[in-house]
């Protein structure tokens, strides 16, 4: 009898062992199964923006008291992938169940600009001491008519950054306009926000230098290839059917960014050029597909070219002064980036420079002034800065597109003098706001 018993444990024990080391087996064959089920196929580069985006935002393991998964900053979920399936799968029923997890499950691979929540700008009007920012934007516009300049080309915004937020004033501040390099801001902060999310690596995706010379120089051959870090794409010839769609859809992610985060009115997916490290003098292959597919159109030629308005650039720089784009630290680096000084004794020295015919020409050399411009021969001047005096009791955003080929060469002074004369208006506010 404790022989028969012995036999029967050892029997067990080899039956546990074996189980237990076929199992690894068993999963390696099952997850061959079902692979050979799934036909799913995207370009590399995809794959790798698929897989980082994934690991950044689809795998957290946090979960709030109801049972909600909470999910890292700058992610949200996407809408789900149908995968395409091989005909054997098709005609495999239990192949076929199994796949049903994977269109109801949720794609993490699309990130999101960290604030949603738009700042509560107020309109603000003269009290009997001290202009109202709204009479000042009036002023500005008066200044550029009298000058005989078309208005109606014309946006502009202006934000007071001193106390609570925020004083507000604008003219067609909703209408969207060609930004030129302007649009080079919010591309930085996208690149931040992947920093932040780990699915670029800072100096490994992108050089520090590529950064500095796209937000302070401008330069569009760095610009062009943060864009392709941060869509996972490149320029180049013609796409057809499938590859297109892909390629489309990932340079299209730079609006969608934003967009979920309750920025309207915004196309920011078209590089800018001449993109002389690249040869090209202007939009070629798919970069000229991008403009004129009619996928890209649909019922808004305007997705055709970049646009943004006064107001969303507002936000923007708004968001950064506070330190809340992406992070208080990232914030502080974007800022970085678009320090210029405003002393003659230093900007005349810098060829190309971002001063002369801006708004930084006339401010008094100590001025703190951050800024992005933009200007083409053909669509005039824009520029978005954050400007501030030395003691910084005096801090506004002043964003203004002038788009008009006659803003590029008919008057150079106008950016400089609207931002001398607003630099005063708003000195003078915070005289009479001082105790």
């Amino acid at each position: 009898m404790t022989r028969s018993r012995h036999r029967s444990s050892k029997r067990s024990f080899l039956s546990r062992r074996v189980f237990w080391s076929a199992l690894p087996l068993v999963g390696f064959v099952s997850g061959l199964v079902l692979a050979s089920g799934v036909h799913f196929v995207r370009q590399r580069t995809e794959l790798i923006g698929l897989m980082r985006a994934t690991v950044a935002c689809g795998l957290s393991t946090n979960f709030k008291a109801d049972g909600t998964r909470i999910f890292p900053r700058g992610c949200d979920v996407a809408k789900p992938i149908e995968p395409l399936r091989s005909p054997w799968a098709e005609t495999n029923q239990a192949i076929a169940q199994g796949l049903d997890f994977l269109t109801s499950a949720p794609d993490y691979n699309q990130l999101r600009y960290s604030v949603t929540t738009p700042p509560p700008f107020q309109t603000t009007t003269e009290t009997e001491t001290a202009p109202g920012l709204q009479e000042i934007v009036d002023g500005v516009v008066q200044q550029v008519a009298d000058k005989g300049l078309p208005t109606a080309a014309l946006s502009v915004s202006l934000v007071d950054l001193t106390g609570d937020c925020c004083g507000y004033g604008a003219y067609q501040d909703q209408q969207p306009r060609y930004p030129a390099s302007v649009v080079k801001l919010f591309w930085l902060v996208a690149l931040y926000g992947q920093y932040e999310a780990g699915t670029l690596q800072p100096d490994v995706d992108v050089s520090v230098d590529d950064e500095a010379l796209m937000a302070h120089y401008s330069n569009n051959g760095a610009s062009s290839r943060i864009v392709d870090a941060l869509t996972q794409t490149e320029s180049g010839e013609e796409l057809t059917g499938g590859n297109w769609q892909h390629w489309l859809a990932a340079r299209q992610s730079l609006n969608t960014y934003f967009l979920r985060a309750n920025y309207p009115n915004l196309n920011i997916a078209h590089k800018t050029f001449p993109i002389p490290d690249l040869g090209l003098t202007e939009r070629h292959g798919r970069d000229r597909q991008l403009a004129n597919d009619e996928n890209t159109l649909g019922a808004e030629p305007a997705l055709a070219r970049n646009y943004l308005t006064t107001q969303a650039m507002a936000r923007l720089l708004y968001e950064i002064d506070t330190g809340q784009a992406i992070s208080a630290n990232w914030s502080d680096r974007i800022k970085q980036h678009l320090r210029h000084s405003t002393d003659p004794a230093v900007w005349q020295r810098e060829d190309p420079n971002a001063i002369a015919g801006f708004f930084g020409e006339y401010l008094p050399p100590d001025v703190q002034l951050f800024t992005k411009l933009g200007f083409t021969f053909d669509d005039g001047r824009q520029e978005a800065a954050i400007i501030a005096s030395p003691d910084n009791q005096t801090r506004f955003a002043l964003v203004m597109f002038a788009n008009d080929a006659v803003y590029s060469y008919e008057d150079v002074t106008v950016f400089p003098t609207v931002s001398r004369y607003v630099y005063d208006q708003m000195q003078y506010r915070s005289a009479e706001r001082s105790p």
